[in-house]
């Protein structure tokens, strides 16, 4: 039997270590009971990815969540983890959603996804209740389901509020690697009808990726490297199995940095959308958002790692764009959660009104920011030292954890572990990871070799 464990990201497990569809109705279950209290009768969509069984699961979840009397919807085919947030949130009948997905993860992985009423992530305290439920709730009660297209208006709402003459008119050709997943056919339709040439690689949804990690980053994203090259692209896009992340390539055929795309999407939505308020990331996450903020008349807040205590900060209405330590995007007027289509979307508008290639736009911003070098790692610790971490950080000045550093701290932070920012521009961070015997390390500087030594230096073994 499967250990399911079941949090504000869902729940992911190899398939041979037990994800199966007796799993699914478990959570499924668990789900229901929890929605059902809120209020009978009420809608809940269901989408699945590209994966192996991905629709049957979703059949089944969706049948189980009928069940306990709601209204279950059933996505008629593959769909991108964010159309299905964005038709959540657009329907006044609809509790919540549940994705059948595993991300970026290879194709041995299978996962079960949930979010609430307006596209975002559960609450935590009542992730917490799904997960006791689980094995608790009746899963073996099935009912009637229904099916809806829920990539349609999606697609149809970005066209609607792309500049499509600007983007014709300046002859942009991209190629496209949606990776064999759930943007496959969707993601073509949506930037031809933006009026991009398009070339398309990987662009057939197939169960087991062809051996592909679905995963937007190096190695995965070669044959779209090679094939800007030849066919002399202006730029690459790569969607992730879920299209929650995006990957930008160059014209020469380079991986743009995951930390630049944030800043130039913000100076896009303030340049040329024209929009004024607040960005948010995390402590982890590359200062070149925070000094890109800083450069526009933006506001910035920091909050500690993850996508719970980015959402909680959309409640003022004033947050244009958020990011993370990985470069996600999430623009909480469209959908309150990642979103890696929106943002090559709003990246191909940048390139459109600018008549220079990707490779310069990317120089100009960081003249425009100061050039900066981010790296982290994990370590991994037994029990007892995790948890002594846990216990004394909060406590310690930087001097104390990490020692003399190369240039005088300017300030400190314990929002969520310990981050120490010097005067020569550059930080580093300490954090202990929220399960498991892990911490996690970061620090960027203005070059490599001073990145990596920083994260070096906040290692646990410094603390001796």
């Amino acid at each position: 039997m499967a250990i399911i464990r079941f949090g504000i990201n869902g729940w992911q497990a190899r398939i041979s270590q037990g994800f199966n569809a007796s799993a699914v109705a478990q959570v499924a279950a668990a789900l229901g009971e929890l929605w059902s209290a809120k209020g009978e009768g009420s809608r809940v969509f269901v989408g699945f990815d590209a994966r192996r069984d991905s629709r049957r699961f979703a059949t089944i979840a969706g049948q189980v969540l009928a069940a306990y009397g709601l209204d279950a919807i059933v996505s008629d085919g593959i769909c991108p983890s964010p159309a299905l947030r964005w038709s959540v949130a657009r329907d006044p009948l609809c509790i919540g959603g549940v994705m059948l997905t595993a991300l970026s993860l290879p194709c041995e992985y299978g996962g079960i996804v949930a979010c609430n009423g307006d596209g975002g992530p559960l609450d935590p305290r009542e992730a917490a209740v799904i997960d006791q439920r689980i094995g608790a709730a009746a899963s073996n009660v099935r009912g009637e389901v229904h099916h809806a297209d829920f990539v349609r208006a999606y697609i149809d709402s970005l066209v609607t509020n792309a500049d499509t003459s600007l983007i014709e008119s300046s002859g942009l050709k991209i190629v496209l690697d949606p990776m064999y997943g759930a943007g496959c056919g969707y993601a073509h339709e949506l930037f031809e009808r933006m009026g991009c040439e398009v070339v398309a690689v990987h662009d057939r949804p197939i169960p087991d990726f062809r051996g592909l990690h679905p995963d937007a980053h190096e190695p995965w994203v070669d044959e779209c490297e090679r094939e800007v090259v030849a066919s002399h692209a202006d730029m690459g896009i790569v969607l992730d199995g879920a299209c929650e992340r995006f990957a930008l390539i160059d014209e020469r055929g380079r991986l743009v940095s995951q930390h630049d795309l944030a800043p130039m999407i913000l100076e896009h939505i303030v340049r040329q959308r024209g929009k004024q308020g607040r960005v948010v990331g995390t402590v982890a996450t590359s200062a070149r958002i925070s000094h890109q903020a800083d450069s526009l008349g933006c506001d910035y807040t920091m909050v500690p790692v993850g996508i719970d205590s980015i959402y909680r900060e959309f409640g003022e209405g004033d947050v244009i764009l958020a990011t993370d330590e990985g470069g996600s995007i999430c623009v909480p007027s469209h959908v309150p959660m990642r979103d890696g289509i929106i943002g090559a979307v709003m990246l191909v508008e940048y390139a459109a009104a600018l008549p220079s290639p990707i490779s310069s736009l990317v120089n100009d911003i960081t003249e425009q920011i100061g050039r900066l070098e981010y790296a982290s790692r994990d370590v991994r610790l037994d029990a007892a030292t995790a948890q002594r971490l846990r216990n004394i950080l909060p406590g310690l000045s930087p001097e104390a954890a990490f020692g003399p550093l190369p240039s005088p701290v300017v300030r400190v932070s314990h929002v969520d572990g310990l981050r120490a920012d010097l005067e020569d521009g550059s930080w580093l961070l300490l954090r202990p990871s929220r399960g498991g015997p892990t911490a996690r390390t970061y620090a960027e500087a203005p070059t490599p070799a001073l990145s990596r030594s920083l994260a070096s230096r906040a290692a646990p073994s410094s603390l001796g």
